[in-house]
């Protein structure tokens, strides 16, 4: 879809919000550089969903989510940007999977029974890999934690020595 390189001015408009937002905006309402959003875009971990007829990037409420589902499991889980795209793919595939499972609800063949349960097999395999992943993360950053809590006990011990 190609968008009109014209700014509108005064209140966004609903027209203006079907158009995206600027790159700069993008990136200042999730708090990162507009480099950031060029180079998560060159690894494939997001796309903007609209350019303008010059080629400028327009981003959309979804792309804004994505990216903010980006930055969480960056920031929150501590995922290196190789297990994000490696997670985000998963996801999407569960996004299919349901959307799949949703589409043959209802039907009572025994070919669309077999399908539905072959749906919900993959989901609960894809499902238990994900929360295996955020397991293992969770386990590295409890022993970092106990490690700087017994370093922090051995410094009040060593504080106590001195008094």
């Amino acid at each position: 879809m190609v968008v009109s390189t014209q700014r509108k001015e005064g209140p966004v408009g609903e027209e203006a919000a079907e158009a995206g937002i600027r790159i700069s905006d993008a990136a200042t309402r999730a708090g990162v550089s507009a480099r950031t959003l060029r180079y998560y875009e060159e690894l494939g971990l997001l796309t903007p969903s609209l350019y303008t007829a010059g080629g400028e990037r327009r981003y959309t409420t979804d792309d804004l989510a994505h990216l903010q589902r980006i930055l969480e499991l960056r920031q929150v889980l501590g995922m290196n940007l190789d297990e994000i795209r490696e997670f985000l793919a998963l996801e999407t595939r569960l996004d299919e999977l349901r959307a799949s499972y949703r589409a043959a609800k209802g039907a009572t063949t025994k070919k669309a029974r077999a399908e539905q349960k072959a749906t919900l097999q993959e989901a609960l395999v894809l499902n238990e890999s994900l929360a295996q992943q955020i397991t293992a993360k969770l386990a590295r950053m409890d022993g970092f934690r106990t490690k700087l809590l017994h370093d922090a006990q051995r410094c009040r011990e060593l504080l106590d020595e001195l008094t």
